[in-house]
């Protein structure tokens, strides 16, 4: 049974923007946050997990600020974010140099001689050298830490780069998740630094002579729970709980987050006061306020990203990194959910698909109506692809020639008739002013079939595309809409697709959706793209006037896909 709550009025929380001196001689921007009456010398630092910023650990920042502990939230130098630098000269060591600056500023700064560290993921490792290096730290906390870098890239790469690179490979700038790095530079500064090994993390946890928890997933596709189980042996004062049904980014699994998030507020808010805390004695702010900074540290973001991407070189650049989806089995499972839920294709019937990308739909809906149609309809079944950029729906036409002329179909007229239209969707049924171009638009009552995979999350406004589209859908109609689930995690996905032993070609396809995904997250952050819960996006269908809602998940239950019928 949960314990009671003490929710709380958190508005006196005051988040105070500081910058102070790297080891690097570059500035770090970070964010004090403390609440009235919180103790001056009790503290936590916060170190960003690789591609993600500050902001990122700003709800946790509020819980443990109401609770007494103040709170200092960092960007790394050379990283995304505020700090000066830049991503090109990211390092494994260089961030540790930041984390400890971050103690070299509440002990110059702030008069602070110890402090509590919280960090995730492959800035785990960094912390694990810090507090191993640095008597300053009075405790660590590290969820789903990478503890064998060089194991993590290679199930990242499909390639033991570390390997490679000490045989002398070299790769030059590489994308590393989304963030192009001098790669020859972040190899060599990990090896000579020993932060690649497991055996350089077991050395470090045994110099560690203060508290150590370590929140591991239980389905980490990065993380090897029994690496983990291994080195927290070597911290004499290790604890390690394993988060039950949970995947690297544990916010994927809602339960497991909550679940996971109690247990972190509470080990910190103990270790801080040098007591045990019950879950019912801590305070829990409203979710309001810290949604008002959240804003406030968004608009920050947008200013502080000098090589911000309008929509259309944005996905000219990255729509090729999703080819390698044709070959994903969870995804060919995810497009004939959509087909079914659309239904069966009859005679002389409009599809629109809005958004057709790189035209993956388009194709199994050519092979299924194929399949399905003996002799070919009459008259035949029409598709619209409507996409922003020229080079995706090129893309998706040659993908359909080839599907409609490849596959074995009845003979006489063709199945299905092909057209396609580049426009912008977010502009879709708009009036044009005088000085813009006429947008492309549609008829009320035109088409009988609409589908719109993985486009809401990144458009301006969503909710008006979905009832331009119910504009024009005949009655009766249907509209199948889907996006991926806040915080998707595709690792198990692109794991299990390496697993086949797929050629070096296709692995480099997948390596572009990793590095697509960590794009799309950072502007997901900056608040310009948004995933939705099943719940919004059936809101979103209701509110267009939509009727017989329902909601699936797929995609190895990474994306949510919703239908309705005028």
């Amino acid at each position: 049974m949960t314990p009671e709550i003490q929710v709380r009025p958190s508005g006196a929380i005051t988040s105070e923007p500081v910058i102070y001196p790297g080891r690097n001689g570059k500035a770090i921007t970070a964010i004090l946050d403390h609440a009235p009456g919180g103790d001056p010398s009790r503290f936590v630092v916060m170190a960003p997990k690789y591609g993600e910023t500050k902001k990122n650990n700003l709800q946790l920042a509020y819980h443990l600020a109401l609770n007494g502990i103040n709170v200092l939230r960092f960007d790394y130098t050379n990283h995304v974010g505020e700090s000066e630098g830049d991503m090109h000269a990211f390092t494994l060591p260089g961030a540790v140099g930041d984390i400890q600056a971050s103690f070299d500023y509440l002990e110059h700064r702030r008069g602070v001689s110890q402090a509590g560290l919280v960090a995730s993921s492959l800035a785990a490792r960094m912390g694990i050298r810090a507090a191993s290096l640095d008597a300053r730290v009075s405790y660590l906390i590290a969820l789903v830490g990478v503890v064998h870098v060089q194991r993590t890239l290679h199930t990242v790469y499909q390639e033991d780069v570390i390997k490679n690179h000490l045989a002398g490979k070299t790769w030059g700038v590489n994308d590393v998740l989304g963030f192009e790095i001098d790669f020859e530079n972040f190899l060599a500064a990990a090896v000579s630094s020993r932060l690649h090994t497991l055996a350089g993390t077991c050395a470090d946890l045994a110099r560690i002579r203060v508290p150590v928890a370590m929140l591991a997933a239980q389905n980490d596709a990065w993380v090897d729970l029994a690496d983990v189980e291994r080195v927290i042996k070597w911290a004499p004062f290790g604890q390690l709980h394993a988060i039950q049904d949970a995947m690297h980014e544990v916010r994927e699994n809602p339960q497991a987050a909550e679940r996971t998030f109690r247990q972190l507020v509470r080990q910190c808010v103990s270790w801080a006061h040098d007591r045990e805390f019950a879950e019912s004695e801590l305070a829990v702010p409203d979710k309001k306020s810290y949604v008002a900074q959240n804003k406030i540290e968004r608009e920050r973001l947008r200013r502080a990203d000098t090589n911000r991407q309008n929509e259309f070189d944005f996905w000219s650049r990255y729509l090729s990194k999703y080819e390698f989806m044709a070959e994903v089995d969870v995804y060919n499972y995810y497009i004939k959910l959509v087909g079914e839920l659309l239904g069966v294709f009859r005679p002389g019937e409009l599809v629109f698909d809005a958004g057709c990308g790189n035209g993956l739909f388009g194709v199994w809906a050519i092979r299924h109506l194929l399949e399905q149609t003996q002799p070919s309809p009459d008259p035949p079944v029409a598709y619209v692809g409507a996409d922003l950029t020229h080079d995706g729906l090129l893309n998706a036409l040659q993908k359909h020639a080839r599907a409609a002329g490849g596959a074995p179909g009845p003979a006489g007229a063709p199945a299905m008739g092909l057209a396609y239209a580049q426009m912008d969707l977010d502009a879709f049924g708009r009036p044009g002013g005088a000085d813009d171009e006429p947008a492309v638009d549609f008829a009320d009552n035109t088409f009988d079939k609409i589908c719109c995979s993985l486009l809401l999350s990144y458009l301006k406004q969503p909710d008006r595309l979905v009832e331009q589209l119910h504009r024009v859908l005949r009655p009766g109609g249907r509209l199948v809409v889907s996006s991926m689930k806040p915080f998707c995690d595709l690792s198990e996905i692109y794991r299990r697709y390496a697993a086949r032993a797929p050629t070096e070609k296709e692995i480099d396809s997948a390596r572009g959706l990793l590095a697509a995904a960590g794009k799309i997250k950072v502007r997901e952050e900056q608040g310009i793209y948004t995933f939705f819960p099943a719940e919004e996006l059936a809101a979103m269908m209701a509110a267009a006037g939509f009727t017989r809602i329902e909601a699936h998940t797929s995609f190895g239950n990474q994306a949510n896909v919703v239908c309705g019928i005028k």
